[in-house]
């Protein structure tokens, strides 16, 4: 079971690469914010060095000491709250879960704790969400969906035995797709809903995904792989 969610998960930039100088770290750090302050107004192939130093008040020579351009600076920095947000993820479930893992309660409400965690990491961090989630440089979702490839696609092939690997990894990209739009949207309009309605509603369209590959399947109960 997953474990209960008691705190919030501030996500912390950080330099990992900046050697143990502690004033090294912390303009590295500065480098990154500016970044981020800047990434919230424009996207990442309209921002220059020069928009970047100034913003962390920093010079040019600074930035080459710590950066080799402005893509490594998003990349480090995109990889650093990645590793954060991946130990968040895995204290939500078990070694053999996915992100996409559906359980059910006695009542028989479905939930997916894992998935619920990065509706929180947004909701955690606003800013960081906005700036990794809706720039096409980023590749922080693909990565995370990458996670529970395999696992989902083994589980879709015991609803659907008769299709082969490719179509169910285009099923795979069809249903992360739509998980990624309602994840999408959500921050667009305000985030109006609140987390437990935005994942219900994630939930109900998984659910309806696989009740459509077992109702098109031979020989399979509706609703019994989901339970297994």
């Amino acid at each position: 079971m997953p474990k209960r969610r008691t705190t919030q998960n501030k996500i912390k930039l950080n330099a990992p690469n900046s050697g143990g100088d502690r004033r090294s770290r912390r303009t590295a750090i500065a480098l990154q914010q500016g970044l981020v302050e800047l990434l919230l107004e424009k996207p990442l192939r309209e921002i220059t060095i020069s928009e970047v130093t100034n913003a962390a008040d920093v010079s040019r020579t600074t930035f080459y000491l710590h950066y080799k351009n402005i893509e490594d600076l998003f990349h480090t920095m995109e990889q650093g709250i990645f590793l954060q947000f991946e130990a968040i993820i895995h204290r939500s479930m078990a070694d053999e879960q996915n992100i996409l893992h559906v359980e059910f309660d006695e009542k028989g409400k479905a939930s997916m704790p894992a998935l619920e965690e990065v509706f929180h990491f947004i909701s955690d961090n606003p800013d960081l969400s906005v700036v990794l989630l809706n720039n096409p440089d980023s590749t922080f979702l693909d990565r995370i969906w990458v996670t529970g490839q395999d696992a989902f696609i083994e589980r879709l092939a015991t609803i659907q035995p008769r299709m082969d690997v490719r179509e169910l990894e285009y099923y795979y990209i069809v249903v992360i797709s739509g998980i990624r739009g309602v994840i999408e949207y959500w921050i667009s309009t305000g985030m109006r809903e609140s987390i437990s309605e935005v994942v219900d509603i994630a939930t109900d369209f998984l659910l309806r995904n696989y009740a459509f590959l077992e109702n098109n399947s031979e020989g399979v109960p509706n609703g019994s792989a989901i339970r297994k």
